[in-house]
């Protein structure tokens, strides 16, 4: 197997040029530092508003965690529904819910507008029970979704073998409105209309401090009415307080060689899926462009660690155990995998705010997920133009209450405070 994001070969492919790094002195009504999906949405929203907007990148837009994904647009998150009815009632959980909701209709309506190629496929999410006691919780998210106006499908054993045929399965609840895309090649089509709308991007251009309003980078700075932070994996010297409010979770991507016709229809008879299991290291999978197949999963000793872990052994065991459900693919290679970092929060919840000690810059930070991401980045931008909009601050606040406090984390360390709060935030 070969280290490499898989995206980062098939971007060869598209029309992409590299915006130089900023040098010099320069200003802006507003600067956006990051772009991923949340940097990119907030300067959109922006520019579309007539904002004079600048947007920092350390490595090219979508380079970091945008940009190694699997490209899953779905309502479901981190959490199940179930799990944000129980923290937090039927009303504040639909909220919640209608987030990545959102943000999944800004994505597919910015590629519509902009008429951005990015493999944009209508594919349905498809959550599975991998024991016979895991069909409970697929009841109760089926029962969840209805109780709160979304449609979804329970589907036992017997009709699980007609739509997607696997062995070891032994349920599926199937949603609509989802999507998939190749994510890194969206985040460059994107930057493509940003340039066109007026905005100023600089790659390869690494923000390395805010001071009086104005980020200095290695060769040069920008000066700045307002600032919207979108960056991952904030280190202490950018801002020691902040850097605090969120971690990462680590997870491992493969992609395989092309698949016959005859293959994916074997995998799906009818309408190709995105489909996740019930695992708390969670095992995904999609057909992507060129019929290949993207996976992806972790493990329990990896997926808190603070470093980049490049060994293939835990994509290997993934890859195992996905043949195990589909033993014709016994023979098929993944040539590429790579692993990421994913930002989050104590509660699996971003967090979208002002600085504390100046409301002229907001903070972006933890969106697990593409859909999150889209939503936060124009939800900020949004609060900055006054726009009417709903107010999520309780949910998106950045002082709000967790699990294990910042005095408790200050002894555990990160990863130890991450890990308890996200399974008490999962067992809730």
């Amino acid at each position: 197997m070969i280290y490499e994001n898989w995206l980062h070969t098939d971007l060869l492919n598209t029309r992409t040029n590299f915006c130089p790094p900023l040098m010099g002195r320069i200003s802006c009504d507003v600067l956006v530092i990051g772009g991923g999906f949340a940097g990119l949405h907030a300067a959109l929203r922006l520019a579309e508003s007539g904002k004079d907007v600048v947007l920092l990148e350390r490595s090219i837009c979508g380079g970091s965690s945008s940009g190694k994904s699997g490209g899953f647009l779905t309502p479901s998150t981190e959490s199940d529904l179930t799990q944000l009815i129980g923290l937090f009632g039927i009303k504040e959980a639909k909220l919640i819910y209608e987030i990545p909701v959102q943000g999944i209709n800004l994505i597919v309506n910015a590629i519509k507008k902009n008429n951005l190629n990015c493999d944009l496929q209508k594919q349905d999410a498809f959550y599975l029970a991998i024991s016979r006691g895991d069909i409970e919780i697929l009841k109760e998210e089926a029962r969840a979704l209805k109780k709160l106006g979304y449609s979804s499908a329970f589907c036992n054993s017997k009709k699980l073998q007609l739509i997607h045929p696997s062995r070891g399965y032994h349920a599926g609840l199937r949603s609509r409105n989802g999507y998939g895309i190749n994510s890194l090649v969206y985040a460059q089509e994107l930057k493509k209309a940003l340039l066109k709308k007026g905005v100023r991007v600089y790659e390869g251009t690494e923000a390395h401090k805010i001071k009086n309003n104005a980020a200095k980078t290695h060769l040069g700075s920008c000066q700045a009415d307002n600032i919207i932070v979108c960056i991952d994996k904030m280190t202490n010297e950018f801002d020691k307080d902040i850097s605090k409010k969120y971690y990462h979770v680590q997870s491992f991507l493969a992609v395989s060689e092309p698949l016959s016709k005859l293959e994916i229809k074997k995998i799906f008879p009818g309408q190709r899926m995105m489909c996740w299991d019930t695992r708390h290291e969670y095992t995904h999978y999609r057909i992507i462009g060129n019929n290949r197949l993207i996976i992806g999963g972790g493990s329990a000793l990896t997926t808190w660690y603070p470093k980049h872990f490049n060994s293939p052994w835990v994509i290997n065991r993934v890859i195992k155990d996905f043949r195990s459900h589909f033993p014709f693919l016994e023979h098929v290679k993944f040539p590429y995998y790579w692993n990421g970092l994913i930002d989050v929060t104590k509660d699996l919840i971003p967090i979208v705010d002002y600085d504390p000690k100046n409301k002229s810059i907001q903070y972006v930070m933890g969106c697990a997920g593409l859909p999150f991401a889209a939503f936060c980045g124009d939800y900020a931008a949004r609060r900055l133009l006054d726009e009417k909009t709903e107010d999520y601050s309780k949910y998106l606040g950045i002082n709000r209450r967790f699990f294990i406090s910042e005095g408790l984390q200050q002894f555990l360390g990160k990863p130890l405070s991450f890990l308890l709060s996200h399974l008490r935030a999962l067992t809730r």
